[in-house]
């Protein structure tokens, strides 16, 4: 029963029950209840009435028998039942004989006796008592005042699993409940923080439950193959994405579908989704690489984690030259944007972002070689291309000049395709202006990737448009790059009379590798035992009943003739 009300109600009905049984019981006995000058003595033992008379005969016939008590204990507790109670000796007798019974019965005959207002425990022990004896203690346990009473290892438990962890169990007497504590009590205790990590409770378990309390305080002490036995998928998920393995994709999605989606296939329309599942810390990291991503700039940190390259990349558009100069990320930013600007038919600025690569500087950062290459391939091809539009015929044979020395940096390291270029611009500028043919690539004329196998598809997605708009400028250049295409696929040496750009389009390629800093750590495993019994409850109520034997008074309260103690 999980409501606290509806508990707190059955334990109430069932408590007037048990009275009420107690109270028939003795009915059905023939008991007429002590006479008045009996129950006169018994008050002189903090007996009053002739229900608390009854209650304590029930407890003395329920010991007598006891083999453990000695023969004056045994005298003294017939004597007692025969309504001779000695205030001196009688206490420690029942103390004695409550101790030979089960956890259960000494607990039962503590309730009978408090119900009937006998109070034979020291005040520490009635405090304790008050508590066991509630219905359904929780509340009154959270209180200012009770927080302060302490007792045994049992009654700490009990008070522990009554509040459902609020109340910690003292480091004193921790190491005495571990080893049979309900593992349900224990969760109570890590929900709450009131067992560490430190407090290592999986040596005082069995091997299964040891495991489990591992995974829930110290995650990262378990092993991938004990994450198996524990079903435990957070963690094995996690593990994978960081070995870069294939994970399969759950429903609904969790947050490594979601920094699969984002981070590595750079999918921005999942950010938002990802935004919601990250724990706070990485929630601030990719609202942090977001902002950046307005203005190009990020921490350093970030920068250098090349896992959330391909999102920056995806993120960021810059529109005016990016220096490649700042960091290897800059370049390959810079490269692709010289690249698309290319496809896209601005050629001017292409020519600008490869000069950014190309031009002479005063302090030179080392750049790889291959990004160099593709760099000065670029530049020697917007150079050449763009030498007609030069102002006169002085200028255009200096830019081809110019784009000859780009062509051989880019040949320097023995590429075939550079060299291959290399040769492409020494022909345009050895041959006549007014003999020299196209020198454009017309896959990059089309927006397409050199070579590119669906080309005629998309000239005729590109004819269609053309015509919807009425473009017939568009539809000739068109038409013109497709002849081109078609009749150097008939030639011998094939694509290969074009300038080729690029020379290897992997050096383009954004690194596909695992992010650290959008990571999240790894999370202690949830909880996954129910809320503690009602039985467990009352088993360690019981334990905490025989604990209180070692409050019991030696000699009873003193009682006046009225009856009201002090």
């Amino acid at each position: 029963m999980t409501d606290p009300v509806a508990a707190r109600r059955a334990a109430i009905a069932a408590e007037k029950e048990r009275l009420a049984r107690a109270r028939e019981r003795r009915s059905s006995q023939g008991q007429a209840g002590a006479t008045g000058f009996a129950q006169r003595k018994w008050r002189w033992l903090g007996v009053n009435g002739g229900e608390a008379v009854d209650a304590v005969l029930a407890v003395l016939r329920d010991i007598v028998e006891a083999s453990t008590l000695t023969d004056d204990q045994r005298e003294t507790l017939d004597r007692a039942v025969t309504g001779t109670p000695d205030r001196e000796t009688l206490l420690p007798a029942v103390r004695a004989g409550l101790a030979t019974l089960e956890p259960r019965s000494v607990l039962g005959h503590l309730r009978s006796l408090w119900a009937a207002e006998v109070r034979w425990l020291n005040e520490p022990g009635t405090e304790r008592c008050r508590i066991l004896c509630s219905t359904a203690p929780g509340l009154e346990l959270v209180g200012t005042r009770f927080r302060a009473v302490s007792g045994g290892p049992a009654f700490s438990l009990f008070a522990t699993a009554a509040t459902r962890g609020a109340i910690p169990v003292p480091n004193a007497v921790l190491a005495h409940v571990l080893p049979w504590a309900p593992l349900s009590v224990l969760d109570d205790l890590v929900d709450h923080g009131g067992l560490l990590a430190e407090d290592e409770p999986w040596q005082a378990r069995d091997e299964e439950e040891a495991l489990y309390l591992r995974a829930r305080l110290t995650p990262n002490s378990v092993g991938p193959q004990e994450a198996e036995r524990l079903g435990w998928h957070g963690m094995l998920r996690r593990r994978a994405f960081l070995a870069d393995e294939t994970i399969m994709r759950q429903e609904p999605e969790d947050v490594w579908d979601l920094l699969y989606d984002v981070v590595r296939d750079g999918q921005l329309s999942s950010l938002d989704a990802l935004d919601a599942a990250l724990p706070r810390a990485q929630q601030i990291q990719l609202r942090d690489l977001r902002s950046g991503a307005l203005v190009g700039q990020w921490d350093g940190d970030t920068v250098r984690d090349r896992g959330l390259w391909k999102l920056m990349a995806a993120l960021w558009r810059p529109t005016a030259p990016v220096d490649p100069r700042r960091s290897d990320f800059y370049a390959l930013v810079a490269l692709n944007r010289a690249y698309d600007l290319l496809k896209s038919g601005d050629l001017e600025g292409a020519g600008r972002q490869a000069e950014s690569f190309v031009r002479e500087r005063k302090k030179e950062s080392a750049l790889p070689t291959g990004i160099m290459d593709e760099a000065y391939t670029i530049a020697a091809y917007t150079t050449a291309v763009t030498s007609p539009e030069a102002g006169s015929d002085r200028a255009a044979r200096e830019q081809l000049v110019l784009a000859e020395t780009y062509a051989v940096k880019a040949a320097e390291n023995g590429d075939p395709i550079a060299e291959r270029n290399l040769s492409h611009v020494r022909t345009w500028r050895d041959t006549p202006k007014n003999r020299r043919g196209p020198m454009t690539n017309p896959f990059l004329e089309l927006g397409l990737d050199h070579g590119a196998e669906d080309w005629e598809r998309h000239c005729r997605d590109l004819f269609r448009r053309y015509e919807h708009e009425k473009d017939q400028s568009s539809q000739a250049r068109l038409n013109q790059a497709e002849g081109r295409i078609d009749e150097a696929a008939r030639h011998e040496s094939g694509y290969d009379v074009f300038f080729r750009v690029p020379l290897d389009r992997a050096r383009y390629e954004l690194p596909d590798t695992v992010p650290r800093r959008l990571v999240p750590p790894l999370e202690p495993m949830a909880r996954r035992t129910a809320l503690t019994s009602g039985a467990d409850l009352e088993s360690i109520r019981a334990l905490a009943a025989v604990e209180l034997l070692d409050d019991f008074r030696s000699t009873p309260p003193h009682l006046d003739r009225h009856g009201s103690t002090r």
